[in-house]
């Protein structure tokens, strides 16, 4: 069963009436709707994937191991009373809902790891699974990322902090950097479809970081990289 939470009331100041689906617990998301922004999603799938990236099913999950100070989905939205849906039971929503991306999300999606396999089981071959990978949620098995590859996912790793202060900064929560590098190991040899963002990092340290990674996992690992500049969320504003 997965803990699945609504949108929360600053949350829904933000979403269009017609966007929300099933008493709040789902959405839809049209990542271009506004003219785009940071997020290059939907490229990146349509380049390694062939596929339409930009008509998302987001689902919520209950939980998160960061505390964010910017976080779009909010306390509110992630600690909240939450739901339980079957695996069946969302894939039918999602279905429902004329998609293209089933976007699973959190706070941490990642804590429900060993089970995202049921959900891309059960998608349609010519729908995506998307969804997100701190390598901090939790220690990672080879067994469940290996699961988890398939022709039509697409994940992406989030890097909130490219030093331990940047990502205390980010995250009010210390860096663990043991559990980070033995998870981002796994990754790469599962050989999962992925690429990095990096979350308001620290410009003067971020290239040094970067040489790091490259010269740990090779070049490639930098392919489709991009920053995620922290902006202020409207609802949050009161």
């Amino acid at each position: 069963m997965w803990k699945v939470v609504p949108m929360c009331e600053k949350q829904l100041r933000d979403i269009n009436e017609n966007d929300i689906l099933h008493n709040g617990y789902f959405r839809k998301c049209n990542t271009y709707k506004s003219g785009g922004g940071y997020d290059r999603f939907p490229a990146i799938a349509e380049e390694r994937l062939n596929m339409n990236g930009n008509n998302q099913f987001v689902v919520q999950l209950y939980g998160c191991t960061l505390d964010c100070p910017y976080c779009y989905v909010t306390r509110d939205g992630i600690w909240r009373e939450y739901k339980k849906f079957s695996t069946d039971e969302l894939i039918n929503y999602f279905i429902e809902s004329k998609q293209d991306v089933f976007h699973l999300m959190g706070g941490s999606p990642a804590l429900y790891l060993e089970n995202w396999y049921e959900i891309i089981n059960k998608l349609p071959k010519d729908k995506i699974f998307h969804s997100d990978l701190l390598l901090v949620e939790k220690e990672y098995k080879l067994e469940w990322l290996n699961s988890i590859k398939s022709n039509n996912s697409l994940y992406a790793v989030n890097i909130k902090g490219v030093t331990s202060d940047d990502f205390y900064q980010n995250t009010n929560r210390k860096f663990n950097e043991e559990l980070f590098y033995s998870n981002f190991d796994k990754v790469v040899e599962s050989g999962i479809n992925f690429y990095l963002t990096f979350t308001n990092p620290d410009r003067s340290k971020i290239i040094e970081f970067v040489r790091l990674l490259i010269d740990k996992y090779g070049r490639n690992i930098t392919k489709d990289a991009f920053i995620i500049n922290l902006i202020d969320y409207d609802a949050l504003k009161d």
